[in-house]
């Protein structure tokens, strides 16, 4: 639960941090005075907020099904990344939105398409529903390069629900400073002036999206090199961030931000690399390929079993192998049971989608848990990366189904 509960509040806080992009924030003065009424009356609170909260509903509608088509495109997404050279074009994608971030080049959209929507932005309610729903078009240049990075890793879920949610916090944090603004507009005078400070942060978001570059590339050239995508990235971007001049208008405060920023980047990327580079003796689930007479076999021996789904690109596969398969707890609950790996990688593969099918697996990862009599237990199925805690839950459910003599 806390795992889904971090996630979320990454997608609420990404969607503030986009607001913050020198694409959108010099549009908030603008935007809100849409909310303003059109003659010489006073407009209450309320009204002033419903307003706002229209326009922020387009929003939410239009990034919501964005989503939920991402989740729906889930186990397609899936399947073509078991091609190297498709792995490689997304990584390349995110490579060129990256160095749009960086400045290097600017992705426009057609003046007569923005003059439309411009015009539509001046009607009333129904205008103001949607100028919301097309938001991301007016700030495609720095809006889009992030929500591409988190439609990757909606997609790599695969849930309908989660894709939907994840958008829809993701547009209310983008949505949240319009409405205290358009509902008291009167905080317009206190915003902070644009600067250096708004093209540092467009950096920032380069980085994270070089990130995603080098995490779709490590999957197509060697998987064990995914390991070092995220201190790779934190260290580099530390150092480009916090210690490369970027603007000569910097004010010494914010030279001196970056600089703790730059460090701690460092201490941090450092930290995370070291068990990388000095590896302590840690145990880990040990999985047998996956074959149906082990079943058979399991079942004579009154033994439980479980079987991991996993493949090379499923970001949270390799979550669970981290976080819940090196558990000691865990290692020593799971002792007693058979541990049988689904190699997924290749999706397409006719064996694989034989298992898939016979599992009832539309999504990776999964753990299907089955007792000592050769029955799923339905129960403790385990879809998601889900804390050690939970896991355990499972094992202890699947245990205590005993068969009956």
């Amino acid at each position: 639960m806390s795992d889904y509960l971090f996630h979320f509040l990454a997608f609420y806080l990404a969607g503030l941090a986009v607001n913050l992009t020198p694409c959108v924030y010099p549009m908030v003065t603008v935007t809100v005075s849409l909310f303003e009424p059109r003659d010489s009356e006073a407009l209450s609170t309320m009204h002033a907020f419903g307003r706002a909260f229209i326009y922020v509903f387009g929003m939410v509608v239009m990034y919501s099904v964005l989503g939920v088509v991402a989740a729906l495109t889930g186990a397609l997404f899936g399947g073509m990344l078991q091609n190297k050279w498709v792995v490689v074009s997304v990584a390349f994608l995110m490579f060129i939105l990256a160095f749009s971030m960086f400045g290097f080049y600017h992705f426009q959209v057609p003046s007569r398409l923005l003059e439309k929507l411009g015009a539509l932005r001046k009607a009333n309610y129904l205008g103001l529903f949607f100028s919301g729903m097309f938001v991301g078009i007016f700030a495609a240049p720095c809006i889009g390069p992030p929500v591409v990075a988190l439609l990757a890793s909606v997609v790599d879920k695969g849930n309908l629900f989660f894709g939907f949610s994840s958008f829809f916090v993701f547009a209310l944090g983008l949505g949240t400073p319009y409405l205290i603004l358009g509902t008291f507009s009167g905080l317009l005078q206190k915003l902070p002036k644009g600067g250096p400070w708004l093209i540092w942060v467009k950096h920032l978001f380069g980085v994270i999206l070089f990130g995603f570059g080098l995490f779709y590339l490590a999957i197509a050239i060697d998987s064990d090199l995914i390991k070092w995508v995220l201190p790779g990235t934190v260290v580099g971007g530390g150092i480009y961030l916090g210690f490369f001049r970027q603007s000569p208008k910097e004010n010494v405060l914010f030279v001196r931000f970056r600089w703790i920023v730059g460090i701690v980047s460092l201490v941090v990327g450092i930290s995370l690399a070291s068990p990388i580079i000095y590896p302590k003796s840690k145990e880990r689930l040990v999985w047998e390929p996956y074959k149906l007479y082990k079943i058979a076999m399991a079942k004579e021996q009154h033994k439980p079993v479980m079987i991991d789904f996993y493949a090379d690109w499923c970001i949270s596969c390799h979550e669970l192998e981290d976080t819940v398969f090196s558990n000691p707890t865990v290692l020593r609950e799971s002792s007693e049971f058979v541990k049988l790996r689904v190699d997924a990688t290749k999706t397409e593969s006719p064996e694989v989608q034989k298992v898939l099918e016979q599992y009832n697996v539309p999504g990776l990862p999964i753990i299907v848990f089955i007792d000592a009599s050769g029955n799923e237990v339905e129960d403790a199925r385990i879809i998601g990366p889900v804390p050690p805690e939970e896991f355990l839950k499972s094992l202890t459910l699947t245990s205590s189904n005993a068969p009956r003599s």
